[in-house]
């Protein structure tokens, strides 16, 4: 099974409402795909119960990106970390896909991707996956 590594805008004061969020989306991807989800929220921090100094997720974003087939992005708000994590992927080789809810800008992120998606919903996301991916 190939592994996706998922970059997102992490909003730490908020960590019960992103972990729904990126739960849903993980599901979202790996009943659509081929793809077995990597989140560093959920497999590095345990959901927030393992801290680590900025340097340390630096470090392991990139030896987890490495062990990756493919990154995707979601793209709907700003996030700067996904930024470093595309360019790192983008620079391995690393097939880039961003995904946005319908009527939100990725600014230059659509031009180096692989694949752009734009989706209304998370069942419109599962579709669109589903027959652009493999």
């Amino acid at each position: 099974m190939k592994k996706i590594y998922v970059a997102y805008k992490f909003k730490e004061q908020n960590t019960e409402e992103l972990r729904k969020k990126l739960e849903e989306l993980s599901k979202v991807i790996e009943d659509a795909t081929i793809y077995k989800t990597f989140i560093f929220f959920r497999d590095a921090q345990n959901w927030g119960k393992i801290k680590m100094p900025i340097k340390e997720v630096v470090e392991k974003a990139c030896k987890e990106i490495e062990k990756c087939d493919a990154i995707l992005v979601e793209a709907t708000e700003k996030a700067n970390g996904a930024y470093f994590e595309v360019g790192y992927a983008k620079a391995l080789n690393k097939k880039v896909i961003i995904v946005h809810k319908t009527g939100t800008e990725t600014n230059f992120l659509d031009s180096i991707a692989d694949a752009s998606i734009e989706y209304d919903d998370l069942n419109d996301l599962k579709e669109k996956l589903m027959n652009s991916l493999d």
